[in-house]
């Protein structure tokens, strides 16, 4: 039955293999292994019942008892296993039961009780169990936390081992490899790891140690020991370093150095397996293929690989994870990448690891490096996308490298990788930026006729990116740096006509005027000026919204008086006005016109400017008008004169207004204009001096024409008592009054009676005084006209004067010789007189008018008196 129920227990396990259902189906379905174990124990206690004195009964008991113990009946079990010892002594089954017994308390975890059965089985030294019994007493102490006590019992499993194998008795009780296994367990509880290897080698004997020192290892790894692991590990090494597990323990040691963050020391373990592994190293040169045929410098770069691989990608994600905090990470990064390229193993992953170490060499700053690297996967990737980013990224690289200072070794290397990325790849994405580039070097070398073509087309093919667009910049930079003016100009605006972008077509509208403006500036350069005239003119014609329009009509104005075209320069400045108001030289322009038309004798044409001046410049407004003025009376534009100085009269200072109004005074008088007499009243009002007083003596002599004597000589009374008046309004006003006292003087009768021929004569000749008083002091003022009129008047009124006593009525009542004898007195009177009327005709007004001022008065005084 026990048989039975191995077997059956045997289809139980198996009953998911499809090789044994299908050998015996209906054997594993019907499998119980249980229901034979029963029948067996039902038969044992059948046999113990029934025949108590049978000489195996101490087996049959301890089988029921196995048997029970099988199907988990621990306690009836127990109760069998103690039936023996007490009841079957010197059975040789006693150790087994005792054996029993501790492992159905070890497992209750009733360790004390458990290790006294184990401890009894030691009185049985030549018992089966015995090396058992000191195993599970091992354990034993080890769960009651005696690890000493432990390693005191596994130190007598071993010894027991070893006298097994030395007796060479039965070698299953020879358990020395696991003892040593488990003696890792309980040692590393209670001894130090500097210890280890020298215990263990001293425990193992002539057994491997090497198997045991890398379990303790994985120990310490499992509980995060990794400074008591590197110490075990590198006591391996330096105790057996011709061991063919050297190569192992150095990877071990490298992942340890990692756990405890000693990236410096695990990059240091890595070169020290590399050379381990160096073809011709003493450790391979001991070393022997393996079993399996495996070369020991392969399975060596095997560990090289692997572990190097997955340490640098491993320290590349985490420094990619926080580059400013994980530094050190990088740096063991790329040494690991390093060793693990010179060491490569499969293409395809050397490559991908070779790109890895490249971009780490990118973002560390490393160029060159990396351009290098980046150039080697390209060459020898077979993967296409592999090949085509690392062929653009070592580009880039360089790029990165040199800067702006590119050396014609740089140069020819840049080239060199720019044109076999685009020879692999003709529609590949960064073709664009690598024709760009090469022709940029070339362009910052100054060698615009290698890179122009280059930027021409791609700014043609890729007008609507931003390198195409970038390269028609480029383009029309060099054009302008060759002064192909005319190219510029007219690639400018077809780039123009088909931009779409407002911006980018505001730009290039402005170098299509730049390049049109400096084609122009070239003419002029050259002495071309009349067409550099036309030019500047027909800019300003086709581009009248530009910024640079009004200095291009303003550099035709400069070189039209340039050349001496003073009459194009002065409509050119005109123009120049007209266009560009607001212009900061368009006061400028107005007064080189104005002066070009005066020099030219234009003057009309000067004054029309200078009116434009005048609204121009408003605080100098009656400054230019009044000039203007001036110049259309000079050019006999009498009428715009006029208007002019009408508007001015009431404009300006009062000596402006009052000068203005002297030039109307003066057309009004010319031309009999109507508006004289109020010109006239405005002069005098002005009162600026002499103009004032000589516009009132006017005013007065025409009262005085008009028969209003008295109101004449009243107003010139007021301007020979004004001191501000001039002397020459006195003069004339002064002679007013004379007039005035003149007919007065004429109109006095001298007919009278006898007895009143001395009144009417007194009052003839005080007239005549007076009329004389005021000619003479009209004659002092010093003008030559009123001097002249003075002395012809006074000669007149000594003339009529004379006249009138030649003439005079003889009184009546007088005799005849009374009448002979007045005729001959007044004869004798009137001789002087007449003398007097001719002197001031012959004498010098000043001097006759000084020699005279009191003689007349005297011969009149005598006169009456001898008359009287």
């Amino acid at each position: 039955y026990m048989r039975r129920a191995k077997t059956a227990r045997f289809f139980e396990i198996n009953r998911q293999s499809q090789t044994v259902v299908k050998l015996a189906p209906r054997v594993v379905a019907n499998a119980n292994s249980r229901r034979y174990v029963e029948k067996a124990i039902d038969t044992y206690e059948l046999i113990q019942k029934r025949f108590p004195g049978f000489k195996q009964l101490d087996l049959v008991v301890f089988n029921n008892a196995f048997a029970r113990q099988a199907l988990g009946q621990e306690k009836e079990a127990e109760r069998l296993y103690w039936n023996l010892i007490k009841n079957f002594r010197n059975s040789p089954l006693v150790p087994d039961c005792h054996l029993a017994i501790g492992e159905i308390n070890f497992d209750r975890s009733n360790f004390s009780f458990a290790l006294e059965h184990f401890n009894a089985i030691k009185r049985y030294p030549e018992a089966r169990v015995y090396p058992y019994g000191l195993y599970k007493a091992a354990w034993t102490h080890y769960n009651l936390r005696d690890a000493e006590a432990a390693l005191k019992k596994l130190e007598e499993v071993i010894a027991y081992g070893r006298y097994v194998a030395e007796k060479r008795i039965e070698q299953r009780l020879d358990l020395r490899k696991e003892a040593l296994n488990d003696l890792t367990f309980f040692y590393e509880d209670a001894r130090p790891a500097k210890e280890a290897f020298a215990y263990f080698k001293k425990q193992a004997g002539e057994l491997d140690v090497a198997p045991i020192i890398l379990r303790l290892a994985k120990l310490y790894e499992h509980h995060s020991r990794y400074v008591e692991r590197q110490v075990v590990l590198s006591e391996f090494i330096k105790n057996l370093n011709d061991s063919p597990l050297v190569a192992e323990i150095h990877g071990e040691l490298i992942w340890n150095y990692d756990s405890m963050k000693k990236k410096d020391l695990a990059v240091s373990e890595m070169e020290k397996l590399q050379k381990l592994c160096a073809t011709g190293s003493s450790w391979l040169k001991k070393q022997k293929p393996s079993a399996e045929g495996v070369d020991p410098r392969e399975s060596c770069l095997g560990i090289l690989r692997d572990t190097t691989m997955k340490l640098a990608g491993r320290w590349l994600k985490i420094w990619k994870k926080n580059p400013k905090i994980a530094g050190d990470f990088a740096e063991a990064a790329e040494k690991a990448f390093a060793i693990y390229l010179q060491e490569p193993g499969e293409a395809q992953q050397v490559n991908e690891a070779r790109f890895a170490y490249a971009e780490l060499l990118f973002q560390r700053g490393k160029y060159r490096q990396a351009s290098d690297e980046y150039a080697r996967v390209s060459d020898q990737s077979q993967s296409k996308t592999l090949k085509h980013d690392a062929s653009y990224a070592a580009v880039v690289s360089l790029e990165k490298a040199v800067g702006d200072k590119w050396s014609d070794k740089d140069e020819e290397n840049f080239h060199s990788l720019a044109t076999k990325y685009v020879e692999m790849n003709p529609k590949g994405t960064y073709r664009l930026d690598l024709e760009f580039k090469m022709a940029l070097i070339a362009y910052e070398k100054s060698r615009y006729d290698e890179a122009a073509p280059t930027f021409l087309r791609l700014g043609k093919d890729y007008a609507k990116t931003e390198k195409g667009q970038r390269a028609q910049d480029l383009y029309l930079d060099i054009l302008n740096l060759k002064k192909d003016y005319k190219g510029l100009r007219s690639y400018s605006l077809a780039l123009s006509k088909v931009e779409s972008d407002a911006n980018r077509k505001i730009k290039l509208q402005k170098i299509h005027e730049q390049a049109f403006f400096l084609q122009i500036q070239a003419f002029e350069e050259s002495k071309n000026f009349d067409d550099a005239i036309a030019g500047y003119k027909e800019f300003v014609n086709s581009n009248p919204k530009s910024e640079l329009a009004e200095k291009a009509w303003w550099n035709a104005v400069q070189l039209h008086y340039k050349i001496l075209d003073f009459s194009g320069g002065a409509q050119a400045a005109e123009q120049y006005f007209e266009r560009f108001p607001k212009a900061s030289n368009a006061l400028d322009a107005l007064l080189k016109a104005a002066q070009s038309y005066e020099s030219l004798g234009q003057l009309e044409p000067a004054a029309d400017v200078l009116s434009k001046i005048a609204k121009v410049e408003p605080k100098n407004a009656v400054k230019w008008n009044t000039l203007a003025a001036d110049f259309y009376l000079l050019s006999n534009s009498t009428a715009k004169a006029k208007r002019l100085f009408a508007e001015l009269k009431n404009q300006g200072d009062a000596k402006s207004r009052a000068e203005v109004l002297n030039k109307l005074l003066v057309l009004e008088r010319r031309d009999g204009g109507s508006n004289y007499r109020a010109i006239l009243e405005a002069v005098a009002n002005a009162g600026l001096e002499p103009q004032a007083s000589l516009a009132r003596v006017e005013i007065v002599e025409d009262i005085l024409k008009a028969g209003k004597a008295t109101d004449a000589f009243n107003e010139a009374k007021r301007i020979v008592g004004a001191s501000e008046a001039s002397p020459l309004a006195k003069s004339r006003a002064r002679m007013v009054q004379a007039k005035v006292l003149e007919d007065e003087f004429l109109r006095q009768s001298v007919k009278a009676r006898a007895e009143k021929v001395a009144t009417v004569l007194a009052i003839k000749t005080e007239k005549l005084e007076k009329a004389q008083q005021a000619f003479q002091q009209a004659i002092r003022y010093g003008d030559p006209n009123v001097t002249v009129e003075s002395m012809r008047r006074l000669a007149g009124c000594y003339t009529h004067y004379v006249d009138a006593l030649k003439k005079m009525p003889l009184p009546k009542g007088l005799t005849a010789d009374d009448e002979t004898a007045f005729r001959d007195e007044i004869s004798q009177l009137v001789i002087p007189l007449e003398e007097k009327a001719i002197e001031p005709a012959s004498v010098g007004p000043g001097s006759w008018a000084e020699a005279h001022k009191d003689s007349t008065a005297i011969e009149i005084t005598k006169l009456t008196i001898r008359m009287r």
